[in-house]
This record gives C-alpha cells, sequence and structure tokens, in this order.
C-alpha cells in the first residue's frame, strides 16, 4: 500500500480546471442563493454529459488520490533520510488508510450542530444525541484515534525542533520505536501528546513539518 501506484489522469486534469474556474469566480458572490462554485459544478457536469453526483465522487476521488500519493512522497522522504524506518512509514500509512469515512466531514458536522471546540469525545456525543452520526461511527472514530502509532507525536515534536534550530534528530529512526519491535502503541484523546484545537477534517490533526518547510498531515 505504501508505493501506490496512481494514475490520475483526466480526473486530475479536471480537479485543476475546476481550481482555476473556482479561483476566477473567487470574487463573485451568491447569485439567488446559489454559491458561484455550485453553478460552475452544475455547469462542467453538463458539458461532461454526467450528473452532478458523478461529478462530485470524481472530485472526490481525485483529491483523496493526490492527497495519498504527495504523503507517500514525504514518508519516503523521511525514510530515505533516516528519520522513521520503512517500518514505521508502513504503519503510518496503514493506520491512515483505516481512517473512518465519516472523519472527512466531522469538522463541518461539528460546526452545524454545535460541536465542542477542542474536545473530540465530547464533540461525538453531542453528533450522536443529535442523530448526526450514529454511535457506532462515534465508537470507530475513538478506536482510530486510539491506534494512531505512539511516535506520530513525537516525530512531530522533533521535526519542528529541527525547523526552529532548538534540538537535532536523537537516533534518527530507532528514536521512534514505541517498543522492542518498532511499533507504536496507540495514543488517544487526552493522551499526552494529542492536541486537538478543533473536531478534525480528514485527519486527526496530526502534522509534520520538515526541516525544508513542507509538511505531512495525518
Amino acid at each position: 500500500m505504501f508505493k501506490r501506484k496512481i494514475t490520475l489522469g483526466v480526473t486530475a486534469g479536471l480537479l485543476g480546471a475546476f481550481a482555476l474556474a473556482g479561483a476566477a469566480f473567487a470574487q463573485e458572490g451568491p447569485v439567488d442563493g446559489e454559491h458561484p462554485r455550485d453553478s460552475i459544478k452544475d455547469r462542467v457536469a453538463e458539458i461532461l454529459g454526467i450528473d452532478r453526483e458523478a461529478l462530485d465522487s470524481a472530485m472526490s476521488t481525485a483529491r483523496e488520490e493526490h492527497r495519498e500519493e504527495k504523503q507517500d512522497e514525504r514518508l519516503a522522504a523521511l525514510v530515505e533520510a533516516g528519520t522513521i524506518t520503512q517500518e514505521q512509514a508502513d504503519e503510518i500509512d496503514a493506520w491512515e488508510d483505516a481512517k473512518p469515512e465519516i472523519m472527512d466531514d466531522l469538522k463541518k458536522l461539528a460546526r452545524e450542530h454545535g460541536g465542542v471546540k477542542g474536545d473530540l469525545e465530547a464533540t461525538l456525543v453531542t453528533l450522536v444525541e443529535q442523530e448526526v452520526i450514529t454511535q457506532a461511527e462515534a465508537d470507530e472514530v475513538i478506536a482510530w484515534t486510539e491506534a494512531k502509532p505512539e511516535y506520530l507525536d513525537e516525530l512531530r515534536e522533533e521535526l519542528r525542533g529541527d525547523r526552529d534550530g532548538r534540538g537535532g534528530r536523537h537516533g534518527h529512526g530507532r528514536h521512534h520505536r514505541g517498543g522492542p519491535d518498532g511499533r507504536g502503541h496507540g495514543r488517544g484523546p487526552g493522551g499526552p501528546g494529542f492536541q486537538m484545537q478543533q473536531a478534525p477534517e480528514g485527519g486527526s490533526g496530526t502534522s509534520f513539518t520538515l526541516p525544508n518547510g513542507s509538511e505531512i498531515n495525518i
């Protein structure tokens, strides 16, 4: 899974074209209560001879493939630099692949239905009580965040230290091993190093900034 062979093809081209079109209309306000971006999507779907739902699905697929491709490239760079091991890179990749689908909409749902900023579990309780998500979906989110490899938080801090010149790597990949076999132990909401500034969108909120300024969002 780590070295995916991703072909974005026409879908990626459509994603880029739509981004340019969206920028061109960014200064325009709503027309008859409709956002300009929505009208553009409708027109693109009409030109392609597909319905709007199919277009939205294709756009979502292209974004996800692009995100996965970039993440794999950045993880490979960390392995090549000796910052993490290949095993750890594979574990991060597998954990990200296991992300519950509801995570992609969680930030928006929390904003619309009164989520508790800074408290993931309280936000999930609120959404379940309002029947916005099911208890099973909430449990899946909690289980996923608790399965986060422990060394991700430590790695983030170390890379931040490298970038800011406050510290260097300590033992490179070895330093991030969570146990004898090099696999970390889960660390969930409320645990050491878990930071949630707001209910997440598309991830648990863990991001790494490399010394060259590029970022990895996990």
